[in-house]
């Protein structure tokens, strides 16, 4: 879900930057800018939060024995 909020705000940004620079209230230098900026702040790879991620299976101890049939 974090993802596609993240891929749903980047594309939010570009639009917003995109109508800005076609109405005439943004150049096309700082269009660019705020482009690449976009890539940097929603794009690159665990910029907003660091996950950890466990490359290892984990056993997860659920506390109950396994039942026989009665």
């Amino acid at each position: 879900m974090a993802i596609l909020v993240r891929i749903m705000l980047w594309v939010a940004w570009l639009a917003g930057v995109g109508w800005a620079w076609h109405v005439g209230a943004l150049g096309t230098g700082a269009s660019i800018a705020l482009a690449a900026l976009s890539l940097v702040v929603f794009a690159w790879p665990g910029s907003i939060a660091r996950r950890r991620h466990h490359r290892e299976l984990r056993y997860v101890d659920m506390g109950k024995e396994p039942t026989g049939y009665h």
